[in-house]
Formats: C-alpha cells, structure tokens, sequence
C-alpha cells in the first residue's frame, strides 16, 4: 500500500503536464476527472474493491477467527499472498485467490467466512457492477 502511495505523484504530474500540454485546454473539472482516471483506473478501483471487502470480512472476526484466517493466508502459495500483499494481482487473480484462501481454511473458518462475508460479497459485486466503466 505505501509503494502503491509513493507510486501516485507521478502518475499525477505526468497526468496534468499530458492533459494541460494538450490542443484541448480542459477546463479545471475535466481536467480533475481526466487525472483521477490515471490515478485510479478500473484495474485498480476493482482491487481496492476486493481489499474494502476482505477488510469488511476480517474486522468481523474474533482473534480466534483472525488467526485461523491467517493460518489458511500463508498456507497459500507463496505467489497468492506475495502478490496479494505487494497489490501485484488484479481482479481475475484476486477472485482465485479467494477462492484458495477459502479451500486452504479450516471448516470452522470456512463457516465464519460463510456467515460474515456474505452481505460484504453481495457490497462488493454491486459495488463493482455499479462502476463497469
């Protein structure tokens, strides 16, 4: 999340220097639009998507749960959480790491993810449907 920060300003300058050197001359709300949409494309609003829900998910859990959420986390493959971790997967991989972060938790974790992930889950999807950009 810190390089993923440290990575916007950039983004950011090059973004106006684009748009304010262009024949277009954008005035000051297309302008703020155009730059949001570099610093924040659909791959990257559909990631913060799924982290909001896993976020949802895990504030949710006790310690005992949380625990055992993160047993199933690093019996992953290293691949899942490393890039889970360093924001390198995107939704498609993001949906299959869930999908084996669920298949490597313990039945009791697997029930709490069951009972405390559904209406964040349904959040999401129309979450995601609602920005198809």
């Amino acid at each position: 999340m810190v390089s993923r920060t440290l990575a916007g300003p950039p983004i950011v300058a090059n973004a106006i220097i684009r748009y304010l050197g262009s024949d277009d001359g954008l005035p000051g709300n297309d302008l703020s639009a155009e730059v949001w949409k570099d610093l924040w494309p659909i791959q990257r609003r559909r990631q913060r998507e799924f982290f909001c829900f896993g976020m949802d998910v895990l504030l949710k859990l006790d310690l005992t749960g949380t625990r055992r959420f993160f047993d199933a986390f690093f019996d992953l493959e290293p691949h899942y959480w490393h890039g889970f971790l360093s924001s390198r997967l995107f939704l498609p991989k993001l949906i299959v790491f869930g999908l084996s972060q669920f298949s490597h938790a313990s039945n009791m974790s697997r029930i709490e993810i069951m009972a405390k992930a559904t209406i964040p889950l349904a959040g999401m999807i129309k979450n995601l449907i609602k920005d198809s950009n």
